[in-house]
């Protein structure tokens, strides 16, 4: 498979294409040969039969994880997790390495092969943020998320909801991006998902592209015809506004109004903390104001 992808997605990628028309090239490629491999668990997955979801009796809350502890994160991470404390009403519960299994246990499986490396610290993630809310519902939020307003009724309203993965970022092709993710307690679509998820991991020992666990979702949408029918029902929302800012303008001078147009097409905003210059960033700019907050 890795084979497939080098040798059409990047060696026989014509140069003199432009950089866009490569970069959709590489990810075509990459699905089609990544969705070859998955298809082995098309059976497993078509069997799955979630339970009905149990009513709860927990708060529901928000999510997030920095494993090495919330004292311990980068300015940018401390600077994101205060814009959830500022904008939501709801209890904002920060994990660690140590306090996730207070809140979830996972397969024996999983942690061996965690603690061998053969699940890096990435894709844990992945695993427990899909535990975390099937286990006691809510909203997950990775913690490099900078939120600049409350929750739209059409998410907090949707039992289950991801943003889809829109055609300009890269890893548009997996479909779906799970930085943030609103779920009701066992819901039946994260539960399929997590039940693919569980048993791709029983199998295997490595990821089969970065984004294997979003495409297990897709995978599972194909599938499975329960999981197909509330992915319908879903709200399909493209992820692009949560890179209006970031990215492209984080260096740009801060104005209140500017600001303002790039953030409103959604609540929060994608960062990294491995963006160059933060160690030093430039007053007045929108990366200032947004670390200062």
């Amino acid at each position: 498979m890795q084979a497939r992808v080098v040798w059409q997605g990047h060696i026989l990628n014509p140069l003199w294409h432009s950089r866009e028309e490569r970069r959709a090239r590489r990810q075509r490629v990459t699905l089609e040969a990544t969705m070859k491999y998955l298809h082995r668990y098309d059976s497993f997955i078509r069997s799955i039969k979630p339970s009905a979801p149990r009513p709860s009796e927990e708060p529901e809350r928000i999510f997030t994880l920095w494993l090495q502890g919330e004292e311990n994160a980068p300015g940018l991470v401390k600077a994101c997790i205060r814009s959830m404390r500022r904008h939501f009403s709801q209890e904002v519960v920060v994990l660690d390495e140590k306090s996730l299994t207070d809140w979830i246990t996972l397969p024996d499986y999983i942690m061996e092969k965690h603690r061998a490396g053969k699940i890096g610290a990435a894709h844990f993630s992945d695993i427990c943020r899909v535990e975390l809310l099937y286990r006691h519902g809510g909203y997950w939020l990775d913690s490099t998320a900078y939120v600049t307003s409350d929750f739209p009724a059409e998410i907090s309203g949707a039992d289950f909801f991801m943003y889809l993965g829109g055609e300009k970022l890269i890893g548009s092709y997996a479909g779906v991006q799970n930085c943030f993710i609103r779920s009701r307690r066992e819901d039946p679509l994260l539960g399929i998902w997590r039940a693919a998820i569980f048993h791709y991991w029983m199998e295997e020992d490595s990821v089969a592209d970065y984004f294997v666990h979003q495409l297990l979702f897709t995978l599972s949408t194909e599938q499975n015809e329960e999981a197909a029918r509330l992915f319908g029902k879903m709200p399909h929302i493209v992820q692009d506004p949560t890179h209006a800012l970031w990215f492209d303008h984080m260096y740009d001078p801060y104005d209140p109004e500017r600001f303002a147009e790039l953030t409103a097409g959604t609540f929060f905003q994608k960062t990294t903390y491995k963006s160059k210059g933060l160690d030093n960033v430039p007053p007045g700019t929108m990366a200032d104001h947004m670390l200062r907050q």
